[in-house]
């Protein structure tokens, strides 16, 4: 009985690792050359993809961040000369006295 056991977990022990070293040698010497290809190929692709969307999105950015700034800076120069004014309207009505 226990030879008969012995018998059946050596063989497949034995057909496990058989397979696995088959596997593993058809894998090596076959397969990882057309997978490396396959993945070269594909990053390549996406690469390409990908460095369109990224300058796509800086020039989006950059476009965006100067409107914003021109407006900005067109809202700081245009409460500025409102200030400037307002405050010579008021020497004006004041009658050239300032209040310092």
């Amino acid at each position: 009985m226990w030879t008969q056991a012995l018998i059946v977990v050596s063989t497949s022990l034995l057909t496990s690792v058989l397979t696995l070293g088959l596997a593993w040698l058809l894998f090596d010497r076959y397969l990882k050359a057309r997978i490396r290809a396959e993945v070269e190929v594909t990053a390549e692709q996406l690469g390409s993809r990908f460095k369109q969307q990224v300058s796509e999105g800086v020039r989006e950015g950059i476009g965006n961040g100067l409107a914003d700034l021109r407006k900005k800076a067109a809202r700081s120069a245009a409460r500025g000369g409102l200030d400037l004014l307002e405050e010579n309207i008021n020497l004006w009505l004041r009658g050239g006295r300032s209040e310092d």
